[in-house]
């Protein structure tokens, strides 16, 4: 980013001195400045890009997070189920047995 502003500035100096140019120094200088302003958007767009990625992993991870609690929840609470299946077959064996 800084290269970019330094080659804006410099490029911003030297066009003042344009007139001393010959048209095709001149033509070289505008495609420089052109490319440095063409790359600092680019580089804008990647880095707004980055964030999103960046943003977009920290929501997954936070997702995954809550998926892994819910699915030892749901574990939890087959394993009392089965718990309390156990418990109404001895009932039920201890009934008939009566």
């Amino acid at each position: 980013m800084k290269k970019v502003l330094v080659l804006l500035t410099t490029g911003a100096v030297l066009s003042g001195c344009a007139a001393q140019l010959s048209d095709a120094d001149r033509d070289l200088l505008n495609k420089a400045v052109e490319s440095g302003r063409s790359g600092s958007q680019t580089l804008q767009a990647a880095e707004s890009a980055a964030v999103r990625a960046e943003q977009a992993a920290a929501q997954s991870e936070s997702s995954a997070k809550e998926a892994e609690a819910s699915a030892s929840q749901a574990a939890s609470q087959a394993g009392q189920a089965q718990q309390n299946a156990l418990k109404a077959e001895k009932a039920f064996e201890m009934k008939i047995k009566k």
